[in-house]
């Protein structure tokens, strides 16, 4: 008993002063060896052959460290019969990169790689990387790449060693995890700074970016260069420029086809989709989605149109039994006033000279009679300004200053506001329109398809394309 009592005292002091040095230990870190459940947890590299780690002692360790004793450990002598502990394994500090190195971007060639926190096969998995993988390689150890951590890996410190963003303490152990048993990743200073968060699960801890100088690393025969170290990061820039284009565009179309149908433009959105699917083919998913929504708004815009041609078509069918009726009306009043001339010339009386100008609306055609409030309107401005109220010297005048028109008159009978003619005169070689044109002294509809030569003067156009006459008389 009397040799047992400083064993367990030393023992007992060898537990305290690991326990205190938890958190702030030196990087080469002893771990316990996993056993045969923990080994399998990782799916192995295809084709890896694992290799030993090599081995230490937590005794040996303490003795080359600041402690001032060295511990009495009795030693039991190797029998046959008797197995042997599992030793702990030293995961050492990771060796430093080759200097002339030049850095590239690797492509991960099979499925289930690990990345490793250490250059060797023994080494820390800390994540399986999977087929067509990007990561940037930074080095080479022997036959491992080191890498730089993905950006969406994180690292935990302990809140204890922070204040102010600043770490209070030496070699400090920053952890994949917020967990003791974590891997330790990089270790640092005081005065080092740090930018993180509480994690919220366990505010024990600060949820941090991993640090510049970590590095991870991946066995050589799994990784193919595919560019130089910029390439992952113009990859990025351009899968951010796609996408934003891709979101801009459908909000643009999504409001686009709000619109009524005439209002309607799809120029932009399908040149946009299309430079999607041509000009980012390394983005096969945003090609997808962005043929997806040309299809959608094509769609859209094709029963958009249908909807608006059938409301055409009733508006139109509508019209035309309105002007039908109209001319039945004027054809009937034609009728009688025909009767009648011919009792007059029966009767021996004089027929009066009937002189288009003086009709009145209802005893001209429909495309000639809504054009009269106009040229009263027109008539009375110039005897206002020449004080002459006499209808026939107005027209004398609009004789004097009229011009000779040639082409083929053609119907215009869109339902516009403001339209400057119920006809429209056409080039007789380009079929292409030259003017508008109405009449309240020539019925145009006797024309339509003809090459006429026509004697016109100028009327209010209301910003239309083509210039607008009033026609006098056809040759």
């Amino acid at each position: 008993m009397r040799h047992i009592s400083p064993l367990l005292a030393s023992f007992s002091l060898i537990a305290s002063s690991l326990l205190m040095a938890e958190e702030t230990q030196p990087l080469e870190t002893v771990l316990p060896v996993p056993n045969e459940e923990e080994k399998t947890s990782f799916p192995k590299e295809e084709n890896n052959t694992e290799k030993a780690a090599p081995i230490r002692s937590r005794a040996a360790k303490l003795k080359n460290g600041k402690q001032n004793f060295e511990p009495i450990i009795p030693v039991e002598k190797d029998t046959a019969e008797k197995e042997t502990p599992p030793k702990p394994v030293v995961v050492s500090k990771p060796k430093v990169v080759k200097q002339n190195f030049e850095p590239f971007t690797g492509k991960v060639t099979k499925n289930k790689v690990r990345m490793r926190l250490q250059p060797n096969f023994d080494g820390a998995s800390l994540r399986e990387m999977n087929r067509d993988q990007l990561i940037v390689i930074v080095g080479e150890e022997d036959d491992f790449y080191a890498v730089q951590p993905p950006s969406d890996m994180k690292a935990f410190i302990f809140r204890t060693y922070v204040l102010d963003n600043v770490i209070e303490g030496t070699r400090v152990n920053v952890r994949l995890q917020p967990d003791l048993e974590a891997p330790v990743i990089a270790q640092l200073n005081s005065g080092d700074r740090v930018n993180g968060h509480i994690y919220p699960a366990n505010n024990k801890w600060l949820e941090i970016p991993i640090p510049n100088s970590t590095r991870f690393f991946i066995a050589k025969e799994y990784i193919e260069k595919v560019g130089d170290a910029d390439y992952v990061a113009r990859l990025d820039k351009r899968r951010e420029d796609v996408y934003r284009l891709l979101n801009t565009t459908k909000a643009v179309s999504d409001a686009e086809m709000q619109k009524q149908f005439p209002l309607i433009n799809l120029d932009g959105i399908v040149a946009n989709y299309k430079k999607i699917i041509l000009d980012y083919k390394d983005f096969p998913e945003a090609g997808v989605k962005a043929q997806a929504y040309l299809n959608e708004v094509q769609d859209a815009y094709t029963k958009k149109k249908i909807a608006f041609l059938e409301q055409q078509s009733q508006q139109s069918a509508q019209a035309l039994e309105q002007k039908n009726k109209k001319l039945s009306e004027e054809l009937d009043a034609h009728k009688n006033k025909l009767n009648h001339l011919e009792k007059q010339v029966q009767n021996g009386q004089s027929v009066p000279q009937d002189n288009v100008s003086n009709r009145k609306p209802t005893q001209l055609p429909y495309n000639m009679a809504t054009w009269i409030p106009a040229e009263n309107s027109l008539c009375t401005t110039w005897s206002q300004e020449n004080n002459n109220n006499d209808p026939a010297a107005f027209y004398q005048d609009q004789k004097q200053k009229a011009f000779v028109l040639k082409g083929i008159v053609d119907s215009y009978n869109r339902p516009v506001k403001n339209k400057p003619g119920d006809f429209m005169l056409l080039n007789a070689s380009s079929r292409l329109p030259i003017a508008f044109l109405y009449s309240t002294q020539v019925n145009l509809q006797d024309y339509l398809g003809h090459e006429v030569s026509i004697m016109v003067v100028p009327r209010p156009n209301y910003n239309y394309a083509f210039p607008a006459y009033f026609v006098i008389s056809v040759e």
